[in-house]
């Protein structure tokens, strides 16, 4: 049976009101503010009841959803199904191992008019090797209509020419495609960034953190603070796009002081142990900087632990957990309200010590990093005790 016909059949069988009942009890019951705006919640549901239980298609139900979504005007609030990226994200936020693999070859896209922009290149990827570029939009793979999940099911484990549209320009790309979970694929690209920049004989460390979202995003960069990069002169944390999670743990190495320990097994074999780095630390911000990215960025600014370069953060810091709907779908539904020493992110974000805009020059060049790099360029150099 042809794979778009098995589509069709799978989509007939859903019973779109049933699981509007789901997503509706799960926003009554889960929405930060049901209370507060109890009278707006039951005005929006109520909008949208009709027209999500007559849809007749998987795309038409969700385009109904998140269009209901859109009229709250609060962050991490989606509907997402398997066809969509972030689906897999929720799936290892709720699964953790034993996530869905999803096709990839090391890209984020948003879906606009003109076809999917790159929004995310993650480091180590097919995608970096490529020269794909944030801005770039693709509109084919092989010459058939391209969509981040769906398109690539079919092609795992093969190379394909992506159509992209840069500018004014068409070019032709060749990645590999391959799966993993999602998360599987930011922490290696997280652990791939690590790096030593060199800038007037100065040592600059380098990390960039793509998310927050469990223990072994924060000991990925503790390891590369205490091994890779710990006799450097200075380093630079890049919290730019990516996700959030939880805040708690991820600043800890740049607020201990650096003390050296010496471990002594016998008279021939010892190992020497960083326990703090307090030297001088910029964090990269901009516009996809969201979620406990912000909470941690505002943390360093406000105890002067760093300086903060780029644009202001996103403003979308509600608490959230994936809520599964169906075996296809997973609902995500804004909580908690979350303050920072009594200062409320959400639709503020957090503003920049020096602000750079844009992030990139027509060539693709980085030109918040290089702003980063010449603040640290003439800092003191780093002795090991």
């Amino acid at each position: 049976m042809p794979f778009p016909l098995l589509l069709l059949l799978a989509a007939t069988q859903d019973d779109f009101s049933k699981t509007w009942t789901q997503i509706q009890t799960a926003i009554k019951n889960g929405y930060y503010a049901r209370d507060a705006e109890k009278a707006e919640l039951t005005r929006v549901l109520d909008k949208y009841a009709p027209q999500a239980q007559a849809a007749k298609t998987r795309e038409e139900f969700s385009q109904t959803v998140n269009a209901m979504i859109h009229d709250f005007h609060a962050s991490h609030f989606a509907f997402l199904t398997d066809q969509d990226q972030s689906y897999y994200l929720m799936d290892g936020l709720a699964k953790g191992e034993k996530a869905a693999e999803m096709p990839e070859f090391g890209a984020w896209f948003v879906s606009g008019s003109d076809g999917y922009t790159v929004t995310m290149v993650l480091e180590g990827t097919a995608a970096e090797k490529a020269g794909l570029r944030k801005g770039d939009v693709i509109l084919k793979v092989n010459d058939s209509p391209f969509t981040p999940v769906g398109s690539l099911r079919d092609r795992i484990d093969s190379d394909v020419t992506l159509t992209v549209l840069r500018g004014s320009q068409t070019l032709s790309s060749k990645v590999h495609v391959e799966k993993e979970p999602c998360l599987d694929m930011f922490l290696e690209a997280s652990r791939n960034s690590s790096t030593v920049i060199d800038k007037n004989g100065r040592k600059i460390g380098y990390f960039h953190l793509w998310t927050q979202a469990n223990t072994r995003f924060r000991d990925a960069l503790a390891n590369a603070v205490y091994g890779k990069l710990r006799d450097t002169d200075a380093m630079i944390l890049d919290l730019r796009d990516g996700f959030g999670g939880r805040p708690e743990g991820f600043a800890d190495p740049f607020f201990r002081p650096d003390a050296w320990l010496d471990w002594k097994s016998g008279p021939n074999v010892d190992m020497k142990q960083l326990f703090g780095y307090s030297r001088p630390l910029v964090v990269l911000i901009n516009q996809g900087s969201r979620s406990a990215k912000e909470v941690l960025s505002f943390i360093l600014k406000k105890s002067k632990r760093a300086e903060l370069i780029g644009h202001t953060t996103a403003g979308n810091v509600l608490g959230t957990f994936p809520a599964r709907i169906n075996e296809w779908s997973y609902l995500e539904v804004p909580m908690v309200d979350v303050r920072v020493d009594g200062v409320r992110l959400e639709n503020n974000g957090v503003t920049p010590d020096l602000a750079v805009d844009p992030q990139y020059d027509a060539n693709g060049h980085d030109r918040v990093l290089d702003a980063a790099l010449k603040a640290l360029a003439t800092v003191p150099q780093y002795r090991q005790p």
